[in-house]
């Protein structure tokens, strides 16, 4: 097998116990409960009307102060949504997924330039704790 063929299929490897992991279960289902949540359906819903009338207020070429209503509506709307409980937790989640890439990524490329890996107890060099 090739150098390549055999990176390969451990990153394969990596990806299917990575994904076994319960950082990306939970983000799963927050992703989940995000996409079904009765708040964040309905704002969403909002916000694709606004952006409709946008879109047709450009094209009828109207005045400055319908296009600064619509988009005050549809920041609104984006904010509200980030308030959503969620929201929150599929944020959080996804920051604990990236945190957990992060600290994989850091490992290999160690690896790779041949860093001495581990807690260097400088936070600010870190990943992630293990």
């Amino acid at each position: 097998m090739e150098t390549r063929e055999k990176i390969f299929e451990m990153a394969r490897c990596l990806g299917q116990i990575i994904k076994e992991d319960e950082a990306i279960k939970a983000l799963e289902e927050a992703r989940e409960a995000y996409n079904s949540d009765p708040d964040v359906l309905l704002l969403t819903t909002e916000y694709q009307v606004q952006q409709q009338l946008l879109t047709e207020a450009y094209s009828r070429e109207e005045d400055n102060e319908t296009f600064e209503k619509i988009n005050a509506r549809i920041n609104a709307i984006y904010n509200q949504v980030l308030e959503t409980k969620a929201y929150k937790e599929y944020e959080l989640a996804q920051n604990r997924v990236n945190d957990l890439m992060q600290l994989v990524n850091d490992t290999i490329s160690s690896e790779i330039n041949g860093t001495p890996g581990g807690c260097t107890h400088d936070c600010s060099t870190c990943g992630g704790c293990h």
